[in-house]
Order: structure tokens, then C-alpha cells, then sequence
């Protein structure tokens, strides 16, 4: 998961979530009244490389 104050992920912050049944997470230390974009993608390791799925769009604002 990738989150950034700026659309194009531009010293975007990254945070691994390792178990494939989290269905939320939260993220400390945020802005109240900015708008954070926020994306995801799925990953797994075959043969010993990483398979990266395209990242999903997503915007969200903190309150």
C-alpha cells in the first residue's frame, strides 16, 4: 500500500501488509482535512521473484 499528499505518489510512503485476509488498515500520523491518495496491489513470490498486480485507484480523506 502506497499513500501520498500528492496525485502522482511523489515521496509516497509505504506500507506492506503481509497477511492476504486484512481487509482494512490504519494509518497513524495523518492530517486532519488533507486528501491522502491512496493505492494498493497484490504481490506474490513465484520462483523466488516478485509478481506485482497493477496498482488500484483510490482516494481518501482524512477527517
Amino acid at each position: 500500500m502506497q499513500y501520498s499528499l500528492k496525485s502522482n505518489y511523489k515521496n509516497a510512503k509505504t506500507v506492506k501488509i503481509a497477511n492476504a485476509n486484512t481487509k482494512s488498515k490504519t494509518v497513524k500520523g495523518l492530517k486532519s482535512g488533507k486528501t491522502y491518495y491512496v493505492r494498493i496491489r497484490a504481490y506474490k513470490k513465484i520462483n523466488g521473484k516478485m509478481q506485482y498486480s497493477a496498482w488500484s485507484k483510490a482516494k481518501v480523506k482524512v477527517k
